[in-house]
This record gives C-alpha cells, structure tokens and sequence, in this order.
C-alpha cells in the first residue's frame, strides 16, 4: 500500500535571464574626403552638390553617433542639479534655524546687543580680537560683516566732528568710553553688510547682537 504522503522533491526557481547589455554607441563615422577650397573652384555645380550632400549626410550620421553620449550628459546634469538642490535646501535650513537661535538667544539675553557688549564692565572678547573674527548678527537673525563689504572689519565712530576706525574689540571699547557714537557726522549707527553679500545695512548698536568667546550660534541646530 503507497503511503499517504508523497514526498515532495525541491524545485529550484530558474534564475532569471540577464539583463541584455546595453547598445553600444555608433562610431564616429568616417570624415568624407576633404576637397581644397582652390579646387572648389573648378567645380560645376553637380560636382559642389555631391559635396556638400556628403558632408550633410556625415553631419547627420555624426549627430547620430553622438545622442547616446548626450542623453547621458543631460542625466549627468540632472543628478547634479538635484544634488545642489539639496545642498541648497540644507544650507537655507540651517540658516533658519541659526535665525531662530539667534533671536532666541538675542531675546533671553545670552547674546549681548553690540551696546551691552561694549559698555559691559567686563569685556566680552579679547580686547585684541579683529573685528573681522567677530561674529554679529542682527537681532531679528541672519549673520552680518561689521564695514563695507569690500573693506570689512571695521566699525566707525565719530564725536559729532572727527571720525576714527575701530578695527579691533578692544578699539571699539576704547571709543565707547570716551564718549563716541557708532557712525558719521549726521549717519548715526554701525554699517555692516550681510554675510556672503555686497549688501549693506546701517543699523543702530543695540540692534545687532555679538557671539561671546565662549561660543553661541556658531552650531546651529540642523534640520
């Protein structure tokens, strides 16, 4: 008597077939032969016919040859802008985040104003820090260069009559206490320009916040 069970006898799956290998480009096709421009002359027009059919028909074989190479020249492109794409959504994340620590920070006090920093009784940085290693902000966020974009790291100030340059933490200081005013005769307010712009703003001290020795927005949270 077979018994109720059959045993059962493995079937292995067949592998699928491999993948077909892609085209390979066409060759360049040959250049057609090469007719002087002092033999064009004594040609009839049959003859100047055949040539330029040649070179039309090289031309369009050329093209030919040469669309795989720029289809993938154009997917190359694409991947690349795709990629800068999300750099640049990274980079304007991180900006925002920095804008939203830094009126944060502005707001509870841990970044002192400009005028805090200057009048504090304790400096904030080391008094020979350049102003160009300073890092400000303004106090609604975004990153700002004190000076001219073309000149940067410095910080004018003025007694109503004279004007001098500020080009260290500790100069500023020194100008504060004798009583000067961020400025120039009649332009109150410190001139700073935006990181990475040519764009300049003339703002009032207390409206820009300074980042202490000890660090603040220098990492931003991000995204």
């Amino acid at each position: 008597m077979a018994p109720p069970w059959r045993s059962l006898e493995s079937v292995s799956t067949p592998a699928p077939p491999p993948a077909a290998p892609a085209p390979l480009p066409l060759p360049l096709p040959p250049l057609p032969d090469r007719v002087e421009p002092e033999a064009l002359r004594d040609l009839d027009d049959a003859a100047l016919d055949e040539v330029t059919a040649a070179l039309t028909a090289a031309e369009r074989a050329t093209v030919q040859a040469m669309s795989p190479y720029e289809r993938q020249l154009r997917e190359l492109r694409a991947r690349g802008a795709e990629l800068a794409t999300e750099r640049r959504r990274r980079e304007r994340a991180q900006r925002h985040a920095q804008r939203i620590e830094v009126r944060r920070q502005a707001g509870t006090g841990e970044m002192p104003t400009l005028a805090d920093a200057l009048a504090a009784s304790e400096a904030l940085l080391p008094l020979d820090r350049p102003l160009r290693e300073v890092r400000a902000f303004l106090a609604t966020g975004g990153e700002v260069g004190f000076g001219f974009p073309n000149k940067p790291g410095f910080i004018g100030f003025t007694d109503g009559r004279r004007t001098a340059q500020a080009g260290t933490f500790g100069d500023a200081r020194r100008l504060w206490a004798d009583g000067w005013e961020p400025g120039a005769p009649g332009v109150p307010g410190v001139r700073v320009h935006l990181a990475g712009t040519r764009i300049e703003k003339v703002i009032a001290p207390d409206g820009i916040v300074v980042q202490g020795a000890e660090g603040g927005a220098s990492e931003p949270p991000t995204a």
